[in-house]
């Protein structure tokens, strides 16, 4: 009798820690989303901080993205003086889907190089971040993409010929706005599914 209750107790045991310890496994190695799609991409992009540093806002539209098998939302923020800053929000419900998106758009970029225009990583902003710059013809195009979580941001600056803006200052405005973006859409809901 002792014996069986032994095995019982062993048998008990292992389930146990199969069950809770399979649970707290699955709890870590699950995707969380950490992010929340905005409502609206065009008041989330134009309350952000930073984006002031580019002047008066002239116009915004919004504008959906289909790619990846979903679509997303952006918004396309014209400039009285400055240009045009097109940002795009991806929050799928799965963070795999995200570095998916980050690394075929870096392949793209790290191709464009050959064209002359300029890539290199960037630090101090989400998981992992780049940034791609021309200055041909005396304008300037710069777009900074990142990941965190749920989360792809690609936030894209044309400025026109002439322009005074820098590659160093619109960097800086960019991470301005793309650390505001995150605070932003940061949820406390981890069951929301965004994929379209």
């Amino acid at each position: 009798m002792k014996k069986a209750l032994i095995i019982i107790g062993i048998i008990a045991g292992s389930l146990l820690l199969l069950c809770c310890g399979g649970g707290v496994a699955l709890y870590f190695l699950a995707d969380s989303n950490t992010y929340a799609r905005p409502a609206d991409a065009c008041s989330t992009v134009t309350g952000a901080q930073g984006v002031p540093a580019f002047g008066t806002v002239k116009d915004k539209q919004p504008k959906d993205t289909t790619a990846f098998g979903r679509t997303y939302p952006g918004c396309v923020v014209t400039f009285e003086a400055t240009g045009t800053l097109t940002v795009m929000i991806d929050v799928p419900s799965s963070a795999s889907d995200v570095r998916t998106h980050y690394d075929a758009v870096k392949k793209l970029a790290d191709a464009s190089t050959a064209a002359g225009a300029t890539v290199a990583g960037v630090d101090g902003i989400g998981t992992k971040a780049f940034a791609m710059y021309t200055t041909a013809g005396g304008a300037l195009m710069y777009e900074l993409d990142f990941y965190d979580g749920n989360l792809y941001v690609s936030l894209n600056l044309t400025a026109p010929t002439g322009t005074t803006l820098t590659p160093d200052k619109v960097r800086a405005d960019l991470l301005v706005v793309g650390r505001s973006l995150m605070s932003s859409l940061e949820s406390t809901s981890s069951g929301s599914d965004w994929d379209d």
